[in-house]
């Protein structure tokens, strides 16, 4: 992970794209299968409030359903941004 790149392009770079919730909040989200189903990953920062600003700040990382929005798997919380993109390799 290079450090000229900003954060959205890493995480562009990873098949992420920003997005907004309705109530204005940030996150980053990326398309995937998971137990056979279409879903979707969410990562945020620790506390939910928005999109991660830096590789080393602490995440929230969750897997939804695409069609009804329910959680597949329980969100968990990683150390860092960098360390779950590492886990991804």
């Amino acid at each position: 992970m290079s450090a000229e790149m900003s954060v959205e392009e890493i995480m562009e770079k990873r098949g992420f794209h920003i997005s907004a919730s309705c109530a204005g909040k940030a996150s980053y989200t990326k398309g995937v299968r998971c137990n056979g189903k279409r879903a979707y990953v969410v990562v945020t920062d620790a506390n939910e409030e928005g999109a991660p600003a830096s590789l080393d700040q602490p995440v929230r990382v969750g897997i939804y359903d695409a069609g009804s929005g329910d959680e597949v798997e329980p969100v968990r919380d990683i150390d860092s941004l960098r360390a779950y993109l590492e886990s991804m390799e």
